[in-house]
């Protein structure tokens, strides 16, 4: 009895990282510690098409090349879901609860899920290290567009 409890006791889905986030958005599927590399393995069976968006995403027309659907995968470092307004929702993980797993739910409620960003809101994203210092994570990163497969 105690062993089925524990296994009641899980969160049925969970996510940990932004990739995992921008997996369940995606595909609707459980992610758990998702990988960059993990995430893009799994748009490409989807079907997604990657685009290098590195040099545009800079531009102020940017914003308007994204459609609803896309996920935009910065470096190996952060993704995001572009929602039916045509910004980007992603999630942070919360300082100092690296590795906390939540169910999606839960992550609907948090203040650390940041809806409606633009490219330029995250790649100017900026938080404060442990001296007190700013840390911009995605000012330099190289930016990833996967779209989805246009439906027959």
């Amino acid at each position: 009895m105690t062993a089925w409890f524990l296994i009641l006791a899980l969160p049925l889905a969970a996510i940990v990282w932004c990739h995992d986030y921008s997996m369940w958005r995606a595909t609707g599927e459980d992610a758990n510690n998702t990988s960059p590399a993990a995430l893009r393995s799994r748009l490409g069976q989807l079907h997604y098409k990657k685009f290098s968006f590195t040099n545009a995403a800079r531009l102020p027309q940017a914003q308007a090349k994204l459609n609803p659907g896309d996920v935009v995968i910065f470096a190996d470092a952060h993704s995001g879901v572009v929602n039916d307004r045509g910004l980007i929702d992603h999630f942070v993980q919360k300082y100092g609860a690296s590795g906390t797993r939540y169910r999606p739910d839960e992550i609907l409620k948090m203040d650390n899920l940041h809806r409606d960003w633009t490219l330029l809101d995250i790649l100017n994203f900026k938080r404060t290290g442990p001296q007190g210092n700013s840390i911009f994570p995605y000012r330099d990163a190289e930016v990833e567009v996967w779209r989805p497969a246009k439906k027959k």
